[in-house]
């Protein structure tokens, strides 16, 4: 199946509170659909009335710079959705303890990605991915933690040819 790809750009990311939820496995595994419906559930407990995407940052086996499709088993995910305001450490915990899940609340920090838009299924990410890396390299600069998902369509309404999803890595000069 043929997946197109928008060309690579670097962009600066704002700082921001976010709701996250840690995990390992599959995205299929129940671990994985209870995380996402506790981020949404307890972002509209807070008072948040506007649709987000959903994000998921992925390394392999707790190695932040390694990522294999075809080993989902081995994956390390966080999930996040942008915070409400006024959103504080302690109306999270109880909201996310009624929903099932350990929702936490982080300040992520600003910081430049290289990000790209991929058009297909998640299982063919793979090109997406290696010219994303391969940007990042010929741009002088090194991946900084692991890529981030941002999916900006539902996979459970929309066809999987149809799906897009911008591509992320945090990035940051040589050492």
């Amino acid at each position: 199946m043929h997946t197109d790809t928008t060309a690579p750009e670097f962009v600066d990311l704002p700082a921001r509170a976010v709701l996250t939820v840690d995990g390992t496995g599959a995205p299929e595994a129940p671990a994985f659909t209870s995380a996402v419906r506790a981020l949404f559930a307890v972002r509209a407990a807070l008072g948040a009335r506007e649709d987000v995407p959903l994000e998921g940052s992925y390394s392999q086996d707790g190695d932040p710079l390694r990522f294999d499709l075809d080993r989902p088993d081995g994956w390390h995910w966080r999930l996040s959705v942008p915070a409400p305001p006024p959103a504080v450490p302690e109306t999270v915990e109880t909201a996310g303890r009624r929903f099932g899940a350990p929702v936490n609340l982080r300040n992520q920090e600003p910081r430049q990605v290289a990000r790209l838009l991929h058009r297909g299924p998640y299982a063919d990410e793979g090109p997406s991915l290696a010219a994303l890396y391969s940007f990042v390299e010929r741009a002088g600069l090194v991946p900084a933690g692991p890529h981030t998902e941002v999916y900006l369509t539902d996979p459970s309404t929309t066809p999987p040819a149809q799906l897009r999803t911008l591509l992320q890595v945090p990035v940051s000069r040589w050492v």
